[in-house]
């Protein structure tokens, strides 16, 4: 098989009338075993999910390369990325710029003026109201004191959780049957009460920092000179609160999923997830919906390092492996920044069947609220990386739908012939531990979106 495919291809962009040339070559698969030199400087470090698997020697998605290759100054489409989160920091110097704006809203006259049923939702909307700690979902279904088909797994789970607790929060909050941290008056398991919460996207705390930094991993300004650069150049971030700190609640992201299909939202990354999940039919049938207003949903994996094929987790498109209820919802594992057998990042959840791709996801360097910045490890990184994505394909090439974003990001993706660890004692072929066996590249889904002509 040859290494590298050669291709000239003109795309007419209609959304800036400008001619987007990509004259460029397929990466090819990375050798098994890259010497760890190419993190040696802080801005490799700080940048290292942009870098190239050639020739930087990490695993990174090449985003660098194709701005100074393929997009160069060429402005594509606006693009909106709904981030469904905890709050996020809007006024960011790193984001503030880069935000989703409801257009047909007027802010602070307490006035629903687009008539959608949310007043004031300038920004996005707040599910939560002033809620921050949570229980853990199996606590909740627990504490009801009913029968549940997952019950026996969700004691044991509780029961195992609670022998290792280490903390206060965990056992005041995250374990407690008595704990009540929902504030919006709302029934949770009533999806007929649908407005609750605020207009207030905030994080409510400057530990509350998740959906800022998956929001600036996706849209952190590039031409700044400042902080760190996002994936996606011509992005706007809706956001929605409905991560709270604990297990999000299945109504709010069902809601949430249907608010960012019908205010405009191209995409939709779910950082988060869950092993129990009461109301994941509402879900799926978010999801559904989603898919029918043409919006991609990116989904974080999870980060117990279990074969999802075997162990659930949620949300996701399917129920026990059965049908995926759509064709717009893409799963996304963690990939640590060193080739070889540590690739897979130890946490990331895997499966042949229920993760589609990997991406880069440990240590990445993004906001935090305050105009501070961080590393995180998680694959809420990874998502927000295939998410940011997305967002340049669907900027650069305004046409495609929802299901021919994921399939570029997953058929262009570079395969890893190589095993990696599962544990200390347990090798796997990265080729099984996602549908496609690759990791997401935006170098080779711009040539492959202009090979195949997606206009």
């Amino acid at each position: 098989m040859k290494n590298l495919t050669y291709i000239s291809v003109f795309i007419l962009m209609f959304a800036s009338c400008q001619t987007l040339k990509v004259t460029s070559e397929y990466l090819s698969s990375p050798p098994n075993a890259i010497p760890k030199t190419a993190l040696s400087t802080e801005a490799d470090r700080n940048n290292w999910q942009h870098l190239d698997p050639i020739t930087d020697s990490v695993p990174g998605m090449s985003v660098d390369k194709a701005y100074n290759e393929i997009i160069k100054d060429f402005k594509g489409k606006p693009v909106v990325v709904a981030v469904l989160d905890s709050g996020i920091d809007i006024g960011h110097e790193d984001l503030k710029d880069n935000l989703w704006k409801n257009k047909n809203e007027i802010a602070g006259n307490n006035i629903d003026d687009d008539k959608n049923g949310f007043v004031d939702d300038v920004y996005g909307w707040n599910f939560l109201g002033e809620a921050y700690y949570e229980q853990l979902e199996l606590t909740r279904l627990l504490a009801k004191g009913v029968d549940f088909p997952e019950k026996e797994a969700a004691q044991k789970d509780y029961d195992k959780r609670l022998s290792e607790a280490r903390g206060e929060e965990t056992l005041k909050y995250y374990l407690n049957y008595d704990f009540k941290g929902r504030t919006t008056g709302d029934d949770p398991d009533n999806f007929d009460e649908i407005y609750y919460g605020d207009n207030n996207v905030m994080h409510s705390r400057p530990d509350e920092s998740h959906g800022t930094h998956v929001a600036g991993i996706i849209a952190a300004e590039r031409n700044n000179s400042i902080g760190v650069k996002g994936v996606a150049n011509n992005v706007q971030i809706m956001s929605l609160r409905v991560v709270p700190y604990g297990d999000e609640y299945d109504k709010d992201v069902a809601l949430g999923i249907i608010y960012a299909a019908d205010n405009g939202a191209d995409i939709i990354n779910t950082s988060f997830g869950k092993g129990f999940s009461p109301h994941s039919d509402k879900v799926r049938e978010a999801i559904a919906y989603a898919a029918s207003k043409d919006v991609l949903i990116v989904n974080a994996a999870g980060n117990d390092n279990n074969d999802l094929d075997a162990i659930p987790a949620y949300p996701n498109d399917s129920y026990k492996n059965g049908p995926e209820v759509s064709d717009n919802f893409i799963t996304v594992g963690a990939l640590s920044p060193f080739m070889g057998k540590g690739l897979k990042a130890s946490f990331s959840n895997y499966g042949k069947i229920n993760v589609d791709v990997f991406a880069p996801g440990v240590l990445i360097q993004s906001l935090v609220p305050e105009d501070e910045y961080a590393r995180y490890s998680g694959t809420s990184m990874a998502s927000p990386c295939v998410a940011g994505v997305a967002a340049v394909l669907k900027s650069y090439f305004p046409k495609l739908k929802a299901h021919q974003l994921k399939k570029i990001i997953i058929e262009s993706g570079i395969e890893v012939n190589s095993k990696v660890r599962l544990s200390m004692m347990e090798e796997i072929g990265f080729q099984e531990i996602s549908k496609s066996g690759k990791m997401a590249n935006l170098y080779n889904a711009l040539i492959y979106a202009a090979k195949k002509e997606y206009k």
